[in-house]
């Protein structure tokens, strides 16, 4: 059995969760169906975007999204559009 960075034995078999994830900061879960299909959709531009399949305005979205520092601001400003 290994162990993390801070000492604490890791399960077998099991994904070391995220640094971020001990100190709290993860994505916010949606607050209502607005949000959870936004948050698909800019997955959904995120990926066309990468594979270089991306409509004009994923490919304009995501180059306005990339300025956002956190979640929540992604989500609202893909949901201002």
């Amino acid at each position: 059995m290994g162990s993390t960075q801070s000492g604490t034995p890791e399960a077998p078999g099991r994904a070391v969760e995220p640094e971020d994830a001990r100190r709290g900061i993860i994505a916010p879960l949606p607050a209502g169906a607005d949000e959870a299909r936004a948050d698909r959709e800019i997955a959904e531009a995120e990926r066309a975007v990468a594979q270089g399949a991306s409509s004009p305005d994923q490919t304009r979205m995501i180059g306005r999204l990339a300025q956002a520092r956190t979640h929540e601001e992604r989500r609202r400003l893909w949901l201002e559009g």
